[in-house]
């Protein structure tokens, strides 16, 4: 390499001075180091993978690669016992230099391809392959492939079935089937167990099973899983099925969503079926076969199939006996802490107590503690945080709860200590945590007037003393003659001016209400933003819910009527390019605009396809706010 570069140096001596050629020289010399250490470094990361697929059929040709980031100068494959080499190894290779911000990057590839089929079902585990980089030796990972049979017998009946009906088939583009018994596509509810104690929790997956290719999936209803609390798990938007075998056979599967489920009573829960429909691409398979077929490949027909998973039942036994009096049904496993920010204040100082509950369970339905407080602390209504993480292996994070505590009175105060019960669903006990006691020392404030309070005396005394002995009065009272009245008076003049005035008032704003109320573009733009935060109001309900349908279609319906309130834009003409037209005439942030599209497209993305969850639906809302906000402001 530094060769090449010394002879285009000499050439290039013909043409550029010789003040210049020594500059070239330290130049092209520097540029062959940089190349040097960059494959040197290359060859200290060398990545050498194996892949292939993981379920195949019978007879189905399939490809093994072997891939490796740097040239070896060996490759041995390891030994295809069961499987029939049809060809290879067919190798490639690849490079790349790329010279960016002074840096030097590159990528090399080389790959080993063969190609297999199989004659007998079952599962087959290869041994790593081997290569040799600069004298080292270096291996891949090893590769599993499952071999499942051919539904002959299935194939051939849809055949001949197929080619009866191909008649009534071809007058027909797309037919409706109600097929909830076929084993071609169903669906699953797939749950972890069926039996479960109080207080614990499984997981459940919707997942779809399918012989044929998936145009689209339509009309998808989710069960209410009514006596179980659901917390959905974040699940990629379905995008591409994998190979599955199922009984032997076959099928493309995708997960739908995923959910942790929680249950809220004892005996057997029946989780309800769930359904679908989908458009199915059927390949045709006529007994005769013509030169075309080769041509034009196989006749595809669409059908719309609906399908309905069974019914799953749980069983969930009670809590045992023996529960601690302040057990609220709660389950899993937790962690306890309660502290205050100070344990010195003075009077009128407020307190901050936090109690955090932290560990793996149904988190969202903790409640708070049963704490009390000394009668001369004025307390008030905790403000209750959570952080979770729901995945597979259940729900984990924390619940926080902090109370805000102002003391009236000098003294030495006890909060007695409280605690937090729960059911170990692991170890099968329950446990108890405890705060203990929070000792907090008051001392008089330099602004503290208060008379000192006496013991035994509680803030509740103090109320019906205050009811029954009237203080003594400081203030000067006012005297008045007598035989003085107030008619003439200034204060019975005010009085017959004061209505008169409001009156004058009253008619000036009614009139202009009533000239704004003509302006029917007017009263829609001041309206605008109420009726927006009216319908996320309702949104934000939904979302609590967890009524993906009904949240996805208020948030829509609140954007694009916003838009036609405040932009006056006619519904009948609300369209992208309307709304950025009459964006650019007000001059308005364009990421505004960028922002309103994307949580339009995702709303209407949500009513035909399954959504990511909780999650997906916070972000949309939380987007919508934002951009009616930002409106906002530019019109202020």
């Amino acid at each position: 390499m530094i060769n090449i570069f010394k002879n285009i140096s000499v050439n290039m001596k013909s043409v550029i001075p010789i003040a210049f050629d020594g500059l070239i020289k330290k130049r092209m010399s520097l540029l062959a180091l940089l190349l040097i250490l960059s494959l040197s470094i290359m060859a200290e990361n060398i990545q050498f993978v194996a892949s292939a697929p993981r379920v195949v059929e019978v007879g189905e040709q399939f490809e093994i690669t072997f891939t490796l980031n740097a040239q070896p100068s060996g490759f041995r494959p390891p030994e295809f016992k069961g499987l029939n080499l049809l060809g290879g190894p067919s190798t490639s290779s690849s490079s790349s230099v790329q010279f960016i911000n002074g840096k030097v990057t590159q990528s090399t590839t080389f790959s080993y391809t063969y190609y297999f089929s199989a004659n007998n079902p079952g599962t087959y585990t290869f041994d790593p392959a081997k290569a040799t980089v600069d004298g080292k030796s270096y291996m891949s990972n090893s590769i599993t492939i499952e071999v499942a049979g051919k539904n002959n017998t299935t194939r051939q009946s849809n055949a001949s079935n197929q080619q009866q009906n191909q008649t009534q088939q071809s007058q027909q583009s797309l037919s409706d089937v109600d097929d909830s018994g076929s084993d071609d596509f169903f669906v699953r509810i797939i749950v972890d167990r069926n039996s479960i104690s109080r207080g614990d929790h499984i997981v459940a997956t919707i997942k779809l099973f399918s012989k044929h290719s998936i145009s689209s999936i339509e009309n998808v209803e989710y069960p209410s899983f009514g006596g179980f609390y659901r917390q959905d798990i974040e699940t990629p938007q379905l995008s591409k099925l994998e190979k599955e075998v199922v009984n032997g056979q076959v099928y493309y599967t995708g997960v739908l969503q995923k959910m942790v489920l929680f249950p809220q009573k004892n005996g057997e829960i029946v989780i309800d079926p769930f359904s679908l429909q989908a458009v199915l691409q059927i390949v045709m398979r006529n007994r005769s076969r013509s030169v075309w077929d080769d041509f034009f490949g196989p006749q595809v027909r669409e059908v719309r199939k609906k399908v309905k998973s069974n019914p799953v039942k749980i069983s969930v036994s009670p809590f045992p006996a023996g529960a601690p009096a302040d057990f609220k049904n709660i389950g899993g496993s937790y962690t306890f802490s309660a502290t205050v920010n100070k344990n010195t204040v003075k009077t009128n100082d407020a307190i901050n107590l936090k109690v955090v509950i932290a560990g793996s369970g149904n988190i969202k339905l903790i409640e708070p503690c049963d704490i009390k407080f000394p009668a001369d602390f004025e307390t008030y209504d905790p403000k209750v945080t959570v952080s979770s993480q729901v995945t597979t292996a259940g729900v984990k994070g924390s619940k926080t709860f902090e109370y805000l505590i102002i003391p009236r009175h000098a003294g030495e105060y006890t909060i007695p200590s409280f605690s937090f019960s729960y059911y170990d669903t692991k170890l099968k006990q329950y446990k108890t945590l405890s705060s203990g006691d929070i000792n907090i020392k008051v001392e008089k404030g330099a602004n503290d007037n208060t008379v000192e309070v006496v013991s035994g005396i509680d803030k509740q005394d103090i109320k019906f003393i205050g009811k029954d002995i009237q203080f003594i009065k400081t203030q000067t009272p006012s005297f008045r003659k007598k035989g003085e009245y107030i008619f003439g008076s200034a204060l019975f003049i005010l009085g017959y001016l004061l209505p008169l005035l409001l009156f004058i008032v009253a008619v000036i704003i009614g009139r202009k209400k009533i000239k704004e109320n003509a302006n029917i573009r007017l009263v829609r733009n001041k309206k605008a933003n109420k009726m927006a935060q009216k319908l996320l109001k309702e949104a934000k309900t939904s979302l609590h819910d967890n009524n993906g349908e009904q949240f996805y279609e208020l948030v829509l319906k609140a954007m694009w009527g916003y838009v036609s309130d405040k932009l006056g834009i006619p519904v009948a003409k609300l369209s992208r390019d309307t709304v950025t037209e009459y964006v650019q005439n007000l001059q308005l942030d364009e990421q505004v605009v960028v922002k309103f599209i994307s949580v339009v497209d995702r709303c209407e993305m949500a009513r035909y396809a399954p959504t990511g969850g909780s999650a997906e639906m916070k972000q949309v809302f939380d987007d919508a706010v934002d951009v009616i906000t930002k409106v906002e402001q530019h019109y202020k």
